[in-house]
């Protein structure tokens, strides 16, 4: 499964605290992941699918935005 997790990070290149968190709780079940920093255009897409939080995770037949440990148990 691909698994994507779209991140910003703040002026001084700190990384949001939910995309820290979605990181490290996909870490911990042992679930591989891509990273990228969203670009301005994916924000926008984004926003227009309704994610108005980060970070947007995608994967191969769901997308959410935020820290949602409940999505991330079923991708174990």
């Amino acid at each position: 499964m691909s698994i994507t997790i779209y991140t910003i990070t703040d002026e001084t290149g700190r990384e949001c605290s939910n995309c820290t968190a979605t990181k490290k709780a996909m870490a911990r079940q042992g679930i591989s992941y891509q990273v990228r920093e969203m670009t301005a255009m994916e924000r926008d897409t984004f926003r227009k699918a309704g994610h108005m939080a980060a970070p947007v995770v995608v994967t191969d037949s769901d997308s959410w935005s935020g820290f949602r440990p409940d999505k991330i148990l079923t991708l174990k």
